[in-house]
């Protein structure tokens, strides 16, 4: 069973902690929205439209290109992962112009680079390689060793029947073959006479923590199964308690909901707009208007990188180490309101973002 980790934490709108969730988050597949129905809200949200590529390279093909990937701000513009998930060695390409290898250790001993093993107990053994990509960076010997062991791995995977790899990615710069471009249009959903939490649900943190954090949990718990479409929502719900026991966050009231969802391999720069358009439509509200939104953004589990902190944005320094698996978890919800916000980050096990 998967152990996972929890961070709760709120605030004010407007927030400046808010500025930094999409930008830290490099690798997002899945966004979700909700919100009592509004045809001013589903018309925006419906309006938010995002691409990205699909092609197959070798890693020396993609090393190669990458290497020339143009900057802004001194972020590369090109982030790439592969479409599916090997579960011993993988790689990909964060916002820092950085490919990170995570392979296994026999994978690793051949490759013959300089890694770090990944500090975790209870997997198997895995060690995370730093290849910095943008030019005059790295000696004319330390490149060339680089080249050879990307090629090494791309000849191991030929006589494996694998292949070039099938890639995902978003940026900009001449990339050879030509993509296949992959549309992430929104997907909306709607349900009628649900309950729905009141916005003031939540309390402050002046209250009891333990009490807080509960109320917490379980607007966290409701946004979840509206992103499911949880029959247990339903005011006619008429379940044996029996066989599933489920209690909606008090108080509610019932209501028509919406659901809208953004699925595929997006950049920050969408992430960004998509929480930008959340604030604004819910801080446009009256005070006392009974509009909340539940913004709820998944990052890829499989990337051997999937949170860079600002600091390492802004310095290289180097992301929190993480076990990448397709049954992984890095998830955050935020449920906003017409002043404030509360956040519950979650994050499986094999992930030392916390420590």
């Amino acid at each position: 069973m998967q152990s996972s980790r929890v961070m709760v934490s709120s605030g004010e709108l407007p927030s400046s902690q808010l500025d930094n969730v999409a930008a830290t988050r490099p690798f997002v597949q899945q966004i979700d929205a909700v919100f009592p129905s509004s045809e001013h809200f589903e018309k925006e949200f419906s309006s938010l439209v995002t691409s990205y590529n699909r092609a197959q390279f070798t890693l020396s093909e993609l090393f190669e290109q990458a290497s020339h990937a143009p900057l802004e701000n001194g972020r590369s513009l090109l982030k790439a992962l592969p479409v599916t998930c090997d579960p011993d060695d993988t790689w990909c390409i964060d916002p820092r112009g950085v490919l990170t290898l995570c392979v296994s250790k026999q994978l690793y001993e051949r490759l013959g680079l300089v890694g770090k093993k990944l500090p975790f107990k209870g997997c198997q053994e895995l060690h995370a390689i730093k290849i910095p990509l943008r030019q005059n960076v790295e000696s004319v010997a330390v490149r060339a060793r680089q080249r050879t062991a990307i090629k090494t791995w791309d000849e191991l995977r030929t006589q494996r029947g694998l292949g070039k790899w099938e890639i995902a990615y978003v940026g900009e710069g001449s990339v050879i073959p030509l993509p296949q471009v992959v549309h992430v249009r929104p997907q909306v959903s709607r349900y009628a006479d649900v309950f729905i939490p009141v916005p003031g649900i939540v309390p402050g943190k002046e209250t009891n923590p333990e009490d807080w954090r509960e109320r917490a949990s379980e607007v966290f718990e409701w946004a979840g199964m509206a992103c499911l479409g949880a029959q247990r929502l339903k005011a006619n719900d008429r379940v044996d308690p029996y066989v599933a026991v489920y209690e909606v966050p008090a108080p509610s009231r019932v209501g028509n909901l919406t659901h809208v969802r953004w699925r595929g391999t997006m950049d920050s720069a969408f992430v960004q707009s998509v929480l930008t358009t959340v604030v604004s439509l819910v801080t446009a509200c009256p005070s006392g208007d009974d509009s909340l939104i539940s913004l709820t953004v998944h990052s890829n589990p499989t990337a051997s990188v999937s949170y860079i902190t600002s600091s390492g944005l802004a310095e290289m320094k180097d992301p929190p180490s993480r076990v990448p698996r397709s049954d992984g978890e890095d998830t955050l919800c935020l449920v906003l309101t017409n002043d404030t916000w509360i956040s519950g980050q979650s994050i499986g096990k094999w992930d030392a973002r916390w420590g």
